[in-house]
């Protein structure tokens, strides 16, 4: 099989570095024969060193197979915070390290495609063909949001809101192959920076994922779903067949290549949501092994309300 080279960018604070080195071990430990992986992690100031070790020994998993370089983002984003008031958080859980992708085009200026993965994903299957997606035209491609283009409501509102052209090619930025070339070229990255803090955009998506949709529209492509199952495409799995046949989404949630768990079950906190037994396997092999995480089953219904309840008390 031929060799293959594939740059990959995650992002993370000190809170989620081992889910990011979960990331790393899932897709070495599923790569072909000659793939090789070459990990950017963008990494805030408050990473310890002891983790940052632990980030570096992912590269002895299977030597040979993969790079980790640390980038410290801190100097990039020293000075850039969410300019949103508190209420915002009630929905929409962010950080600054949400937004370190949009520098990619300067930070990582040697390359001219990359892909970005989510701390809350889990690679399994191979990513050479992902990456061999054509990116002729497009800043970006990704799996697309489905209630975007199939729940009416939502996306009247959501164009009325944010003044985005349209929904209708409208992606997941959790799993997002990059045209770091052309993003150069058209100065996607200063466009995008300078939509940070947008007060419209608050109670939609104060993240990265309203940003870089707005400011690519027009030039956004698809990749097939098998590579960005979340749980929300999944909760609306008639819905996906708006984008893909039925036969793609059903081999897609049958098998996913990768496995986004959106939304507020995650599995490092809850041994109960779906794949969690096989995240916890990864878990296990990565070089954060010996910390210990306290799951639990996650919440019914009563209990995301008063998690809600008591967050909301907190403002």
């Amino acid at each position: 099989m031929e060799n293959v080279r594939i740059p990959v960018i995650l992002s993370s604070d000190n809170n989620q570095v081992n889910a990011m080195a979960v990331v790393m071990t899932s897709a070495i430990e599923t790569a072909a024969e000659g793939t090789f992986y070459d990990f950017y992690c963008f990494l805030s100031d408050n990473v310890t060193p002891e983790n940052r070790d632990r980030l570096k020994a992912c590269e002895n998993i299977a030597k040979g197979t993969c790079s980790v370089t640390l980038v410290d983002m801190a100097v990039h984003f020293k000075d850039m915070g969410i300019r949103y008031n508190g209420k915002v958080g009630m929905v929409h859980s962010v950080t600054t390290p949400a937004l370190y992708r949009l520098k990619a085009p300067s930070v990582l200026s040697q390359l001219d495609k990359v892909l970005y993965l989510d701390t809350d994903t889990m690679v399994r299957k191979d990513l050479r063909d992902l990456f061999a997606t054509p990116m002729d035209g497009c800043y970006i491609a990704g799996v697309p949001v489905v209630w975007a283009q199939a729940k009416k409501h939502d996306r009247n509102r959501w164009l009325r809101q944010s003044g985005i052209p349209g929904m209708d090619e409208y992606v997941n930025s959790g799993v997002l192959l990059m045209n770091l070339k052309a993003m150069r070229e058209d100065d996607i990255e200063s466009k995008c920076l300078a939509l940070v803090g947008k007060k419209e955009f608050a109670p939609l998506d104060p993240a990265d994922q309203l940003i870089l949709n707005y400011v690519c529209y027009g030039k956004i492509g698809f990749v097939p779903c098998r590579y960005n199952v979340t749980m929300s495409n999944m909760k609306e799995a008639d819905k996906v067949k708006v984008f893909y046949s039925a036969k793609e989404a059903r081999e897609a949630f049958d098998d996913p290549a990768i496995i986004h768990w959106t939304g507020a079950g995650k599995p490092w906190k809850y041994y109960d949501v779906l794949l969690a037994h096989e995240w916890w396997r990864r878990y296990v092999q990565s070089p954060f092994k010996d910390v210990a995480l306290n799951r639990v089953a996650k919440p019914g219904t009563l209990g995301r309300w008063w998690g809600l309840f008591r967050k909301a008390l907190k403002f």
